[in-house]
């Protein structure tokens, strides 16, 4: 057994299905770098997370604040010759919607809707030393943009320019292929951010602009391991580490949005091939959860989730398609201005659930 798993499904299973901590939706894999040959692939993800909470003694509820979002990804690699390789990949990597117009009159959170999302365009190449080790490095190009619309003043949204910046990836792979054993490193540099904001309700700034500040989006490290345990199956494990301690976001409307903690990601999963054209893939992820107060625009803590795919091949074509169901952590969130002496509200009994596809070529 070569491969059971392609790029589809791991593109897949870390694009659009989980509801990840800080503001992650993709985890920026690099898994078309390995494919053989010239490779093109798409992928579709909706999730759909369920996030309510009360004031302390449940006088009043938030409502469903979490918006369902759909992430969208795209890659194309390519072979420049028997030691060389290049992968450019499109993803929704970063995001975060909130909507808090379902709240009772009670709940102390103003009502609005606000949106922050982030696409990443990576061009990485392989140099494959041997047989068993290779280094991979390249560029990420990061666009962020958002918005905060105020149910008190609908229609007049305001407008957070869209702002890029240039990170690089770095790392490095083992393999061994009779055994479809491969680990790869890879490191994520941070990129920096400007938070321009478009208020219509401000005229005496000049344009309505107002700068609030730089954040940084994190640094972090992936670790994916596979290896062969049976024929035609394959172990499947990762480890994602981000340091969201870094990032601060003056929203200048509705809070900053900020993190404690620094993010760890678990995943543990099999796959396994039950005929030429149809395997299968189940897997397990995991977030801990840290505990103290968490923001209003993210009022979880920690995650732990399921997903199911089916992979079907069909001559050079592959289509991949799963679900992931997750439970998220409960959480307590500060008072919008500042932390009172008891939790401002308590968020509990938390779920997403993902679907996803993803349709891949090999010419």
């Amino acid at each position: 057994m070569k491969k059971v798993l392609g790029a589809g499904a791991a593109l897949l299973l870390t694009t659009g299905l989980a509801h990840a901590g800080g503001l992650d939706r993709s985890g920026l894999s690099i898994s078309p770098l390995f494919e053989e040959g010239d490779y093109a692939e798409l992928s579709f993800g909706l999730v759909n997370p369920t996030v309510s909470g009360t004031v302390s003694g449940g006088t009043a509820s938030s409502g469903n604040m979490a918006d369902s979002y759909v992430s969208l990804g795209a890659a194309y690699k390519t072979d420049i010759n028997d030691r060389i390789a290049v992968a450019l990949i499109w993803e929704e990597g970063f995001g975060a919607a909130v909507d808090y117009t379902n709240s009772d009159a009670g709940y102390l959170v103003p009502q609005f809707t606000a949106e922050l999302s982030g696409t990443v365009l990576s061009a990485i190449a392989k140099y494959q030393v041997n047989d068993r080790f290779s280094v991979h490095g390249g560029l990420r190009y990061v666009t962020m943009s958002g918005t905060v619309d105020p149910a008190a003043v609908p229609g007049n949204p305001v407008e957070y320019e869209k702002s890029s910046d240039l990170g690089y990836a770095i790392g490095a792979s083992y393999e061994i292929p009779d055994i479809a054993l491969r680990a790869t490193l890879t490191y994520n540099s941070a990129t920096t951010h400007n938070n321009t904001i478009n208020d219509p309700l401000a005229p005496a700034q000049a344009g309505g602009a107002t700068e609030t500040g730089e954040y940084k989006l994190p640094q972090s490290v992936n670790l994916d391991f596979q290896t062969g345990i049976a024929q035609d199956t394959l172990l499947l494990a990762s480890v994602r580490w981000a340091e969201w301690t870094t990032t601060s976001i003056n929203t200048n409307t509705v809070g900053t949005i900020d993190y404690d903690n620094d993010v760890y990601t678990y995943t543990l999963g099999v796959a396994r091939r039950f005929s030429d054209t149809w395997s299968g893939v189940a897997r397990v992820s995991y977030e801990k959860a840290n505990g103290g107060l968490a923001s209003n625009l993210a009022p979880t803590d920690g995650s732990i989730g399921i997903t199911l795919a089916g992979i079907y091949t069909m001559d050079n074509m592959t289509i991949t398609a799963g679900v992931n169901i997750s439970r998220l952590g409960d959480a307590e969130t500060e008072s919008p201005g500042g932390p009172l002496p008891e939790p401002y509200s308590e968020f509990s009994g938390n779920s997403a659930v993902g679907v996803g596809v993803s349709v891949g070529y090999n010419f």
